[in-house]
Order: C-alpha cells, then structure tokens, then sequence
C-alpha cells in the first residue's frame, strides 16, 4: 500500500511530458488543453492561451496607438514593399505586423511577416549578431 501511495505522489508531481507543454512566455509547465491549436491547427501555439491573450491585447493597443505605415513604406529590414511583402502573413493583420519588446511593451516599428519571425522570443541582440556571423562563415569570436 505504501509503495502504491509513494507512485501515485510521483505521478501527480511528475507531469507526463505527453500530456504537458511549457509555454514559451511564462516558462509554466502546463496541460495541453491550456494551450491553442496554431493556425491550421496541426500543432499546439507556443504560448499558453493566457500568455497568447495577454499578447494579444498588447498587439491590438499598440496598433490602436501608432498609425498605420503608409503606402510607400518599405521593411526596415529587408527593405520590401507592400506589394512584395504581400500573401506572407494572415489576411486579417494585412502586410506589416507591429513589433515590440515584449519585455518593456514598448512599440518599436512595423515590420513584414517574415522579418518579424526572425525574432522569436528571447532572441536577444548577442545571438542575433552570433547568427549573423554563423551565416557569413565566421564561427570564432
């Protein structure tokens, strides 16, 4: 009976990973069903529905408080504009997509889809420049 009550403790303080996920903003081990399907629904977002809404109240009052690019704007990192950046994200948010620091909050400029994958979260400005010498061949620092 001991050693049954011992295994049942070790199961509950031991999450299955199967079962579990960790969520990439709060860092929280949680069960599966507190995270949303992605779109397209074949995989689970990285984020816990929590974190994902606090998120998204974040994107929608930055894009409330800072005006939309105009016309002519182009990437500031690729350097494309509106009609070549066209088709890479969601229908809904349009060709350019609000950027941020998702410590501070604060708005930092609009960029394509593409571009603003490269900065998944907790890619800090160190690793960037590492990737950015991985690519030009220069791996000794």
């Amino acid at each position: 009976m001991q050693k049954f009550l011992f295994t049942l403790v070790d199961e509950i303080d031991t999450p299955d990973p199967e079962k579990t996920k960790t969520c990439s903003k709060c860092n929280q081990n949680l069960p599966i069903d507190c995270f949303s399907p992605c779109s397209g629904g074949k995989y689970l977002r990285p984020e816990c529905k929590e974190c994902g809404y606090e998120l998204s109240k974040t994107r929608k009052k930055l894009r409330e408080e800072n005006e939309k690019p105009s016309s002519d704007y182009i990437c500031p990192i690729c350097l494309k504009n509106e009609n070549e950046v066209k088709g890479f994200g969601g229908k809904k948010s349009g060709s350019w997509v609000v950027d941020h620091n998702h410590q501070t909050k604060e708005f930092r400029g609009w960029l394509c889809h593409k571009c603003n994958r490269i900065f998944n979260e907790g890619t800090d400005k160190e690793t960037l420049i590492r990737a950015i010498k991985y690519l030009w061949g220069d791996n000794n620092e």
